[in-house]
């Protein structure tokens, strides 16, 4: 498919294809990074909506040292390159393909 061949061919894919690559060698640091994105998904996605910024800001401060480190940084950067530009691609394959849902959509609200 196309549009898998551009994405594999991005920037974004390849820096991130670089970083992964460099961990390759660091089992003990690609733990933590898992471990660290594990707990993030957690918070984003399960966390209470009334206490949700306050978690974050304290998993911020948290690991902030860890952040700092430059192959970390680097992975979790290059991957949520990789991630928006994957969401970009769904929203305009999305809004390209015509399915009739806000139909639907308008008469589930009513």
């Amino acid at each position: 498919m196309a549009l898998v061949r551009v994405i594999q061919d991005s920037r974004e894919y390849r820096a991130y294809n670089d970083a992964k690559r460099k961990l390759a060698d660091m089992p003990e640091l690609k733990r933590q990074i898992n471990d660290y994105r594990k707990e993030m998904f957690r918070l984003q996605n399960y966390a209470d909506e009334s206490t949700l910024y306050e978690q974050l800001e304290e998993f911020s401060r948290q690991h902030e040292a860890f952040r700092r480190d430059t192959l970390v940084d680097e992975y979790l950067r290059t991957e949520l390159a990789v991630c928006r530009m994957l969401q970009k691609a769904a929203r305009t394959v999305t809004n390209s393909v015509d399915l009739e849902l806000d139909d639907i959509a308008g008469e589930l609200r009513s």
